[in-house]
C-alpha cells in the first residue's frame, strides 16, 4: 500500500499538531490493554497501514509501535492532560484516536483538543504533548501510541498498565525491544 499526504495535510499537522485522515478500518472493542498482541490483523492493521502514515507525519524513519488502549467513559482521565503523562513508556512520538460514535459536545474547554476524531470514518493523528480535553468526550475511545525507537519502559502511577510490561521481563528503565515492540521502517 502507498501511504501519500499532500504537502497541505502534513503542513497542517505540523502547524496544529493533529490531524484527521479517513482510512478505513474497524474499532477495536475489547477493553484492554495491548488488544494488537492477541489480534494478528490488528497489529498488521497498526503497524503496515498506519504506521506509514506515522513514519510522515512524525518525519522520523523509523518508530515502534508502544502499546493501544480502549477507553471507556469510565475508564478514560477525568482532568484535561497531554497522553504523555498517562502512560509508562518515555519517548511517545505520535498518538491515533478512532471511535465508533464520535459525540463532539456542545460545550468544551477552551484548553486542549479533543481526543477523538470527528466522524466514524476518520483517524485521528495528534502529537502525544497535547492537552486533550478528556472530561467533554462522551464516546468510547480506542487509542494506539507509537514511540521511538529509543523509548523507555517508566513508573508512571496515572497507568493503570504501569507494572503490566513486567510479565515480558522489563524493569523500569530498559528500552523497549524489537521482540516485545515491533519496529516501523
Amino acid at each position: 500500500m502507498r501511504t501519500i499526504l499532500d504537502e497541505k495535510q502534513t503542513a497542517f499537522f505540523t502547524n496544529n499538531g493533529f490531524i484527521e485522515l479517513e482510512i478505513a478500518h474497524e474499532f477495536p472493542q475489547q477493553p484492554e490493554r495491548d488488544q494488537w498482541r492477541r489480534d494478528p490483523k490488528l497489529q498488521d492493521f497498526l503497524v503496515r497501514k498506519l504506521g506509514p502514515f506515522a513514519l510522515i507525519l512524525t518525519g522520523k524513519t523509523q518508530l515502534r509501535l508502544a502499546c493501544d488502549q480502549f477507553l471507556s467513559q469510565e475508564t478514560r482521565p477525568k482532568k484535561a492532560s497531554p497522553l504523555k503523562e498517562l502512560f509508562c513508556i518515555q519517548g511517545l512520538a505520535l498518538g491515533i484516536a478512532i471511535t465508533n460514535q464520535p459525540m463532539v459536545p456542545a460545550r468544551r474547554s477552551p484548553l486542549g483538543i479533543l481526543p477523538l476524531p470527528s466522524k466514524q470514518e476518520n483517524i485521528l493523528f495528534f502529537r502525544p504533548d497535547l492537552i486533550l480535553d478528556w472530561p467533554h468526550v462522551a464516546s468510547d475511545i480506542y487509542l494506539a501510541l507509537y514511540a521511538l525507537p529509543s523509548a523507555v519502559y517508566i513508573h508512571n502511577l496515572k497507568d493503570p498498565a504501569t507494572h503490566g510490561l513486567k510479565q515480558f521481563g522489563y524493569h523500569f528503565g530498559d528500552v523497549l525491544k524489537n521482540d516485545t515492540h515491533p519496529l516501523i521502517l
